[in-house]
């Protein structure tokens, strides 16, 4: 599933230290496209794909995409982002940014966003917490709003992972955002290198909102990465 800055601080944060400049990337299917607990592909199938470059001193830069459906002209979601990392001990700490283009989004829709956040995660061994702090000066025409996360990692069975979060969205025009709403969701994962499948199951707060696909979800998913 794509994202932005949690799954950087944990990958590049949490793993071994790269050589002076390495670039990993990665290509998914995913039966819905879930973000922050709503649908981002109506529903169905959604193809996703990456690449991050990671240099020793922290410095990193990616992009990835992924299929929409809006039931409009949207074709795709593309995020360009750029950040540093931090890592002493066990923690890893992430700033970054991001630009997101929706690709085909009807003329004047202002659907196209910056993004600033704040990652930190934590190695425990036996598990690894992760918190993500992302601000966005104008969602969607929406002006300010703030999305926060915290998530746990659990692995167990040498290749089995369970990953439980919960996360608050809040923007400042709720009249055009929309509520402010909770969301929480809990992934089940097996890693089969280079390959991971798993399932996710989300929810959110929002009740009887016309047209979002945001109640109770099921989500199947395989990932490759690569080199």
């Amino acid at each position: 599933m794509v994202a932005r800055f949690a799954a950087l601080a944990l990958v590049a944060g949490l793993c071994a230290a790269p050589a002076w400049a390495d670039i990993e990337g990665s290509v998914s299917l995913i039966s819905d496209y879930i973000d922050k607990g709503i649908s981002q592909s109506d529903g169905k199938a959604a193809f996703q794909g990456g690449l991050t470059w990671t240099q020793e001193s922290g410095l990193f830069l990616g992009v990835d995409a992924s299929t929409v459906d809006f039931n409009d002209s949207t074709d795709a979601e593309v995020n360009l982002v750029g950040g540093y990392q931090w890592e002493w001990d066990k923690w890893a700490l992430v700033a970054g940014v991001s630009r997101t283009h929706y690709a085909g989004a009807p003329k004047g829709s202002g659907m196209d966003l910056w993004e600033f956040a704040l990652a930190a995660a934590l190695d425990l061994e036996t598990h690894q917490w992760e918190a993500e702090f992302v601000y966005s000066p104008d969602d969607g025409g929406a002006g300010d709003a703030l999305y926060q996360r915290l998530g746990v990692t659990i692995p167990f069975a040498e290749r089995f992972a369970i990953a439980p979060h919960i996360g608050h969205q809040w923007y400042d025009r709720r009249d055009v955002g929309g509520p402010a709403f909770w969301e929480w969701g809990l992934e089940l994962s097996y890693a089969l290198a280079p390959a991971t499948v798993g399932i996710a199951y989300t929810d959110t707060s929002l009740k009887n909102e016309s047209g979002c696909k945001c109640g109770g979800r099921v989500a199947a998913f395989v990932s490759v990465s690569f080199p």
